[in-house]
């Protein structure tokens, strides 16, 4: 084989083709193989940018309500510095969706800063809100978890509701108590109201797809389909929001002196 392709031209053309096409595939394969094995850190990264711009927006949110009640630009910082949220990307270690009171597990912890009742959402809206926390873990009560009911709100019209999940489908949850004059339509956004002091308001949560009203009931519901896919669910962010205990201070009467 060495003296054909050594001394003939045709035949070294047919071994360098040969050569050629193999090499390629197992490069090929190489590439995808290593691009695989980075996934991890590219969407760690992009998990980290996706905070930092959360933080941005709720920034400029803070910029805009001081301008409107203040009227002193002159007097106000524009800037991710006016936010007292922060985000913190986290991974998904455990997904339980398989009764009425499931449970994620996320690797953060106190360790990292993460504490009791910090809300936790996707990159398509809303996930659920930190319920204990241990060093390097924590446990998340979800959406599709019969008890936890966030306040949410039809966004252009702002009439809010809790939210509430059947134990059926993930894919929907209930937006109920909505006023009997509550104007609404299918297609209308849902997000957070704002009023609870574990979400910002605004944060997406889902789109409605059916009104209707439970018998004996005067209030209305939403039938809504949820922006986060729970079944797939792999990368999170979790809110630090720095006014939480003054908040919830306030509310409990205690006054800081």
């Amino acid at each position: 084989m060495f003296l054909l392709i050594h001394n003939s031209e045709f035949q070294r053309s047919k071994y360098l083709a040969v050569f050629t096409e193999i090499a390629g595939r197992v490069y090929s394969v190489t590439n995808k193989t290593q691009t695989y094995l980075n996934l991890g850190t590219t969407n760690a990264g992009l998990m980290q940018r996706i905070g930092e711009l959360e933080e941005e927006i709720q920034g400029y949110k803070k910029t805009l309500e001081n301008l409107s009640d203040q009227l002193q630009p002159n007097l106000i910082q524009l800037g991710v510095n006016n936010s007292n949220y922060h985000y913190i990307p986290a991974r998904v270690t455990v997904n339980r969706l398989s009764g009425v009171n499931n449970y994620i597990i996320i690797n953060k912890g106190s360790d990292d800063g993460i504490a009791e009742d910090m809300a936790v959402i996707s990159v398509d809206g809303i996930v659920g809100v930190v319920e204990s926390v241990s060093p390097n873990f924590s446990r998340v009560l979800p959406l599709l978890n019969s008890g936890y009911n966030p306040s949410c709100m039809i966004k252009n019209t702002r009439f809010s509701g809790s939210l509430f999940w059947d134990g059926k489908d993930p894919r929907f949850t209930q937006l109920s108590g909505l006023p009997s004059h509550a104007s609404y339509s299918v297609g209308d956004t849902i997000v957070t109201s704002g009023f609870s002091n574990t979400f910002p308001e605004g944060v997406a949560v889902g789109v409605a797809e059916e009104a209707y009203r439970r018998k004996n009931e005067v209030d209305n519901s939403l039938k809504v389909r949820l922006f986060t896919d729970f079944s797939t669910l792999r990368e999170v962010l979790i809110i630090r929001d720095s006014l939480h205990e003054e908040r919830v201070n306030i509310e409990k009467g205690v006054s800081e002196k």
